[in-house]
C-alpha cells in the first residue's frame, strides 16, 4: 500500500483549523465592536467575556490538543511505512467525526451531541495507537 495515503487525512483537519482560526477572529471582532469585550481582557485572559466568544476560543484551543495525537500517528505511520487499510480508516473515520464535532460547536454546541462526536474521536485515535504499538512491539 502507498504509504503517502495516511497523508491525505492530515489535511481537511488542518483546513479546518484555519477555518477555526477565522472563525475566531470573526468572533472575536464582533464582541470588540459590540463592546462586549476590552482589549485588556486578551492582555492574561481574565475577567468576562462573552459565552459565544470562550466558545469559540476554546474550540480554537482544542485543535492544539487531540489532534497532535492524530498528526503524530499518521506521521509516525508514513515514516515507518507501515500503512495498512485499517490505519486509513481509522484517519478518515477521525477526520469525519472532528468535523462534526466542530459543525455542532460552530452551530447548536448541544453538549451530549459534541460530546459524543468528541469521544468516537478519542476512541479512534486510541484504536490507532493501540493498532501501531502492537505492530512495533
Amino acid at each position: 500500500m502507498d504509504n503517502t495515503l495516511i497523508l491525505y487525512p492530515i489535511m481537511p483537519v488542518v483546513f479546518l483549523n484555519f477555518f477555526v482560526v477565522f472563525h475566531m477572529r470573526y468572533v472575536i471582532e464582533k464582541a470588540i465592536k459590540k463592546r462586549e469585550v476590552r482589549y485588556r481582557w486578551f492582555r492574561v485572559y481574565e475577567g468576562s467575556a462573552p459565552e459565544y466568544m470562550l466558545a469559540a476560543r476554546h474550540h480554537y484551543k482544542n485543535f492544539f490538543e487531540m489532534p497532535i495525537l492524530f498528526y503524530l500517528l499518521c506521521i509516525i505511520l508514513y515514516i515507518i511505512d507501515d500503512v495498512r487499510s485499517l490505519d486509513l480508516w481509522i484517519a478518515w473515520l477521525f477526520v469525519v467525526f472532528k468535523f462534526i464535532h466542530s459543525y455542532i460547536r460552530l452551530t447548536s454546541n448541544y453538549v451530549p451531541n459534541r460530546a459524543y462526536a468528541f469521544y468516537i474521536c478519542v476512541l479512534l485515535l486510541l484504536g490507532g495507537w493501540i493498532y501501531l504499538a502492537i505492530r512495533i512491539l
